[in-house]
């Protein structure tokens, strides 16, 4: 009896067991990283610039008109211990280019970079050239990479031709000076949101207490976040920036709707809501929500009270993505669609 009564008992949590996992779970706010979300001050890329010439053009490269061309020529042979006049320089296997690259953040001493190649006199194509050394610096004057390679020609978008007047070297710049970037200043890191926002700024600040037990963050405006770096981790950065930026939060997003009127296309957040509106649309009759309208026999009720919900209806009875972009307008023009909405 009692073995019964403990087999009918462990059935019964089962079956409860069961019930609880096979219950539909409610949806998850979704959530991002700090690192997704921020970015931190003084960790950011520097933009290089340099002269360069382009040598081994076959009769493609700039004329005797170009005189920064011809005297860039007479000072690199001069320099290689050849005397030369600018006049005297054919410069039709050679071109006068500016070389641009970005530096990365902590990019270090030997690392390489991908440079670009633009022609600025009127050379006709890049193709077949080489670059020769060229120092790159950035805007406090210091040289931070040498670059120097064979010019490499890419697609043009769009067309499907070739530009012959720009090209690339990957990996083609040898970084020679490391930029230091400072993160922290006095004992404080501060975090920058890449999109502005009251709330998901204020939320991080709290989450990053909450974390680390104290008053360590705080939001100063809606794009910028303080952190004083707990005491524990001063001697330990790297660690506690990567618990900071692997943390998760809610990020809080405006509700926006685009329209793009050319294709048809219509890109939106499931839980933009509509008031209660009624919308005549051709030979079709469509409510949200509690909207009154005339009653025809081809009335649609959407259920619920989304954009969400509208499209899925529409797109039920074969609406064409045309027609929900005019719709969408309407309503937002009614004042019955809380969102922004933004046209591409």
């Amino acid at each position: 009896m009692i073995l019964c009564m403990l087999r009918h008992w462990l059935n019964f949590a089962m079956v409860v067991a069961m019930a609880f996992v096979l219950a539909p779970m409610p949806l998850q706010a979704q959530m991002a990283r700090i690192k997704d979300l921020t970015s931190f001050k003084g960790k950011r890329p520097n933009q290089l610039i340099g002269f360069g010439l382009v040598v081994g053009l076959a009769n493609t490269g700039d004329t005797k008109k170009s005189l920064a061309t011809n005297r860039a020529v007479a000072n690199m042979l001069t320099h290689l211990g050849m005397a030369a006049n600018p006049d005297g320089v054919v410069t039709q296997s050679i071109a006068a280019v500016v070389v641009t690259a970005e530096l990365p953040a902590f990019a270090k001493s030997g690392d390489r970079i991908d440079i670009k190649a633009s022609v600025i006199g009127d050379a006709k194509s890049l193709a077949g050239g080489t670059l020769i050394q060229t120092q790159l610096k950035a805007g406090d004057g210091e040289v931070y990479a040498v670059a120097q390679g064979p010019i490499v020609l890419g697609k043009v978008s769009g067309q499907g031709s070739q530009s012959t007047t720009v090209g690339a070297i990957p990996s083609g710049a040898l970084i020679e000076r490391e930029f230091q970037s400072e993160l922290v200043e006095k004992g404080v890191v501060e975090l920058n949101l890449r999109v502005p926002d009251f709330t998901t700024a204020a939320r991080i600040a709290e989450h990053i207490n909450k974390k680390f037990k104290g008053f360590y963050a705080e939001a100063r405006d809606p794009a910028a976040i303080k952190i004083v770096v707990p005491q524990s981790y001063r001697s330990r950065l790297v660690e506690f920036l990567s618990e900071l930026e692997n943390l998760e939060v809610m990020a809080d997003q405006p509700a926006v709707v685009v329209l793009n009127e050319r294709t048809g296309t219509v890109v939106m957040g499931a839980n933009v809501t509509i008031s209660d509106v009624a919308v005549s649309h051709g030979d079709l009759a469509i409510t949200v929500g509690e909207g009154r309208g005339s009653r025809p026999e081809s009335l649609v009720k959407v259920k619920g009270t989304t954009v969400g919900d509208l499209a899925k209806s529409l797109n039920a009875l074969g609406i064409k993505p045309a027609d929900l972009v005019g719709i969408i307008q309407a309503i937002h023009a009614a004042g019955g669609l809380k969102a922004e909405l933004k046209f591409l």
